[in-house]
């Protein structure tokens, strides 16, 4: 896509974004581009607990849903999972139309609670804090990590989609593995332990289906870490890999490898080949990758040009990358291309969204222009756009379309990459809005790309969006 061309487009739509959200901000949620809000009752749902927002549209219900910050869609498309506060909720969805409605009926019984007395039929005491969600590859088992027990657990997907808890694995696997609780709230009782792992934050599992892999950001400085658990395909259930090869942790003295810039671990991906692991921190502003042993699932630190790019705004115990880009402060979510060329990364601070180019033979990162798009103008990123701030959740369809979260802005963000250079332009539809929900911090995308969903912590709710 010519460059001239590119400035144009965001131009017109920083002019529409400036109009729409005018002084105070707007309190719907703002669509920039074509996503369209599925209609009636299974288009948003809500927790029926709690009251929704004064201008909140949402006539649907499902019990757990306070919190929503996770969601994920099973690999065939008719499940959809949200993960918040102590629940996870297991959604049924219309392989049609998009809309979601509780697996079963009454709601209750399709949503999985860690405290007895809850609203949720079934209770797992690991599931406090709960908010990081994975499908398994087969779509048998979903994973949840949860930060205030330090816990990652495996549950078998019935075949309504509702959940089980997998209370014992096979052989030397466990249902559950546990690491260092939150001051204040108790260990769950895990056979499985491991100390590097804190407060999860996100789950990824490998395309051959052997590894899990959890990031979490560490109770103390320094103990945020890249924990390996090995897996069973069979059984579900996880293992810890033994030895530092299990571990990468942000500071020395833990038993794990040292590796600076994990500081508030946040995101990771693998990639298509499951050569490569690559986790965004937060904290650090970086983005490092690992190659990974696929015989043992051992991930080795990519050291040297392209092992790493930083904001280079951390002091310098923290990281050290050879390639600088500030717009990545606030690293929060990553995404690869369907070609594997390049790494996308969603920077909250700035609101940002970040280009990174990828050898795919070596999987080194690099960057060229053009390389950002971001809410306030600067040399970087020299056209501002509103609808980016707080940039917190990004996902790849698989037409190569690019949807961002804004949550400071509130907004759902359609961006289309260019083939040719990877460069991504907002689509230049104009922007509408979505009265059923605000407040948005994670999405994620039907396998066929055409649902989005939107996790809403704040308005104690999810809703469906048709691309």
């Amino acid at each position: 896509m010519d460059s001239n061309f590119r400035s144009v487009c965001l131009l017109v739509l920083l002019a529409g974004a400036l109009l729409l959200l005018g002084p105070g901000g707007a309190a719907a949620l703002i669509v920039y581009g074509p996503p369209r809000a599925v209609p009636g009752a299974g288009g948003c749902l809500h927790d029926p607990g709690y009251e929704p927002a004064a201008d909140q549209v949402c006539p649907g219900a499902a019990t757990g849903l306070a919190g929503a910050q996770a969601v994920a869609v099973s690999p065939d498309g008719r499940s959809v999972y949200v993960a918040g506060n102590d629940d996870v909720v297991a959604l049924a969805r219309d392989p049609a139309s998009g809309a979601l409605a509780p697996a079963r009926s009454p709601s209750a019984r399709a949503c999985i609670g860690s405290g007895a007395g809850g609203p949720c039929a079934t209770m797992d005491e690991t599931l406090s804090g709960a908010d990081a969600l994975a499908v398994s590859p087969d779509g048998r088992f979903v994973y949840v990590g949860a930060s205030d027990t330090a816990a990652v657990s495996a549950f078998i997907r019935g075949r309504d989609g509702v959940l089980v808890p997998l209370r014992h694995g096979r052989g030397p696997y466990f249902g559950c593995v546990a690491g260092a609780s939150l001051t204040g709230f108790a260990k769950p009782r895990c056979a499985g332990r491991l100390n590097a792992l804190n407060g999860v934050d996100a789950l990824a599992i490998s395309p051959d289906g052997r590894d899990l892999y959890a990031v979490s950001y560490g109770l103390e400085p320094g103990t945020d870490s890249v924990v390996t658990l090995r897996r069973d395909p069979r059984s579900g259930g996880l293992r810890p890999l033994p030895g530092t090869r299990g571990c990468v942790q942000s500071l020395p003295g833990s038993g794990c490898l040292a590796l600076a810039g994990l500081e508030g671990a946040s995101a990771i991906t693998i990639s298509a080949d499951g050569r490569f692991v690559y986790v965004a921190s937060e904290l650090s502003g970086a983005v490092r990758g690992f190659l990974r042993e696929p015989g043992t699932g051992a991930l080795e630190p990519l050291y040297g040009p392209g092992g790493c790019i930083s904001s280079g705004n951390r002091p310098a115990r923290d990281v050290s990358c050879d390639a600088i880009v500030p717009q990545l402060a606030g690293a929060r979510s990553i995404a690869l291309s369907p070609d594997g060329r390049e790494l996308y990364v969603a920077a909250f601070d700035p609101g940002a969204v970040v280009v990174l180019r990828r050898n795919r033979t070596s999987g080194r990162l690099a960057v060229s222009a053009p390389d950002c798009l971001q809410a306030a103008t600067d040399a970087g990123c020299p056209v501002g756009l509103p609808f980016l701030r707080g940039a917190a959740a990004l996902a790849m369809g698989p037409g190569g379309v690019v949807y961002v979260i804004g949550e400071s802005a509130n907004s759902l963000v359609e961006l289309l990459r260019s083939p040719t250079d990877g460069g991504l332009t907002p689509s230049g539809e104009t922007p509408t809005t979505v009265d059923s929900l605000s407040g948005p911090a994670a999405l994620a995308l039907s396998p066929d790309g055409h649902s989005i969903y939107v996790a809403s912590p704040f308005d104690e709710g999810v809703a469906a969006l048709t691309g």
